[in-house]
């Protein structure tokens, strides 16, 4: 009689979540249902999945990924042999999705019965993870918070509760040819540029010929990061406020698709058309990027170079956090096994090797110190580090249901503004704000 009692606790516990103000539509019912049913039908049918113990009696714990990549895949289960030499008995299977339908692969694989054990998280559809009830609750395990650098824990949080522990996090920077900045005559940029001493110099290192923009002072400022570094954003932090149309939205899209359309620093769409890389290829002095670039920037760039923290708008030096939040799938049939290579890669030896073997900063406080000795590192490296350390780092996604819904509605009017000039910019975010308040019934 035992069975059954355990199949209708699973069968409560999903149909009895909580939905964080998200409109109760026949689709998100549906969908609860067919997760409640599947994980019923799984786990008292008694057939094995991949995840499920081998006649060995390993464990085996699939994680799923969005990395296809050979060279990554391959150092990424390097990290995880180490792993299961530290933990005899459990193995590890990389699981890969496509990053453009990776959210409805796991919610897919979750509702067939078949969800992976862990699963990397785009942090625009933790909110919908979170609501579907898909991830597991970690809120009662123990979470060494002493062992991680500033905001970092509260990037696995959705009111109050933690669902995901990060492994990686860092931010963009802003990447300078020093042999155009020479040429120019102009001074290298430093760490508390603002908007304003960033324009003075990108029209400087802007060259025409003939007509043609044969040189960028930019290769591309995103959107994001602007709306960050000015006290904007999409939504407010707390999912409550829609926010793109206050002064500090408005100001940032503006000067954004002012750098394309009035001042020609940074080039338009057709301009860049089939150049992946025009910082590398010397047609732009300055360029966005991640400690993900410093290798290929390394092996490749014909110049000297460095990197400096993005200018400050009114929010001051500040940047969107990008990090991994990686989340333990509620119906996986291993917890501990699964929690035990959580914390391998969010605080344990994962945080040593991550940092040699994939170049991924790390989260915890021991390892600080070594985002400067990273392969490829640029002689400005520590930059990073002090930002990180001192906690400038925003989320930029609040974690919200209805977050990359409200993205996909927004986004069309940001490029229409970046393509036509930001005359009526104003005018289209208010009504986009408008719509989007009452559509979600947000402030």
């Amino acid at each position: 009689m035992a069975l059954p009692f355990i199949c209708l606790s699973i069968h409560k516990h999903y149909l009895g979540g909580k939905s964080m103000r998200k409109k109760k539509g026949l689709g998100g019912l549906l969908f609860t249902v067919v997760l409640a049913l599947s994980l019923i039908l799984t786990g008292c049918s008694g057939s094995d999945s991949e995840s499920a113990s081998g006649e060995s009696g390993d464990v085996t714990l699939r994680i799923l990924v969005w990395n296809n990549n050979p060279e990554g895949t391959k150092l990424e289960g390097d990290i995880f042999k180490e792993f299961e030499k530290e933990n005899p008995g459990i193995k590890v299977k990389q699981v890969y999705a496509p990053y453009d339908k990776f959210n409805d692969k796991f919610l897919t694989m979750s509702a067939g019965g078949d969800q992976p054990d862990l699963v990397w998280l785009q942090p625009s559809a933790f909110g919908q993870f979170v609501s579907k009830g898909v991830l597991m609750d970690l809120s009662d395990k123990e979470i060494k918070e002493d062992e991680y650098m500033p905001n970092v824990l509260s990037l696995g949080q959705v009111d109050g509760k933690q669902y995901a522990l990060i492994r990686d996090a860092s931010a963009f920077m802003l990447g300078y040819n020093k042999d155009m900045f020479d040429a120019a005559g102009v001074e290298y940029p430093k760490d508390d540029w603002t908007w304003a001493d960033f324009l003075a110099a990108a029209q400087k290192l802007t060259v025409e010929k003939n007509g043609k923009t044969v040189q960028f002072g930019m290769e591309n400022f995103y959107t994001n990061e602007l709306l960050v570094e000015n006290g904007g954003g999409f939504v407010s932090q707390d999912g409550k406020e829609v926010i793109i149309d206050s002064p500090e939205s408005i100001e940032a899209i503006k000067f954004g698709a002012d750098l394309i359309n009035k001042y020609h620093v940074q080039p338009t769409t057709a301009q860049s058309q089939g150049l992946s890389n025009m910082f590398l290829a010397g047609q732009a002095a300055m360029k966005m990027m991640g400690p993900w670039d410093w290798s290929d920037t390394a092996k490749n760039a014909t110049f000297k170079w460095d990197v400096v923290p993005l200018p400050a708008g009114k929010a001051g030096n500040v940047a969107a956090a990008s990090y991994l939040p990686i989340g333990i799938g509620s119906g996986t049939k291993h917890p501990d096994e699964a929690y035990k290579l959580l914390q391998f890669l969010s605080t344990g030896k994962g945080q040593d090797l991550q940092v040699d073997t994939i170049s991924a900063v790390p989260v915890v406080k021991r390892n600080e110190d070594k985002i400067e000795t990273m392969a490829n590192a640029p002689e400005n490296a520590k930059a990073l580090s002090t930002i990180l350390a001192e906690g400038r780092t925003v989320m930029n996604a609040p974690y919200i249901p209805e977050y990359a819904e409200i993205v996909s509605k927004i986004q069309p009017v940001i490029d229409n503004i970046n393509l036509n000039g930001s005359k009526d910019a104003e005018k289209q975010l208010k009504e986009v704000a408008d719509q989007i308040r009452k559509e979600f019934g947000l402030k």
